[in-house]
């Protein structure tokens, strides 16, 4: 019964390791994706106010 315990552990384990890594991953691209976006609309803001201003 013990070795069935421990590989079933082992499995989760394993399973959460893989799941949590993954969605860092995903995480981490939506953040950085959000990122360029308010930047890119930042960026855009400051060129309008200087064509405004001239």
């Amino acid at each position: 019964m013990a070795p069935l315990a421990a590989f079933t552990m082992a499995w989760v384990l394993f399973a959460y390791t893989r799941h949590s890594i993954q969605s860092a991953k995903v995480n981490a691209q939506f953040t950085r994706e959000q990122n360029q976006q308010q930047q890119y609309q930042h960026e855009q803001q400051y060129r309008e106010r200087e064509n405004s201003d001239k």
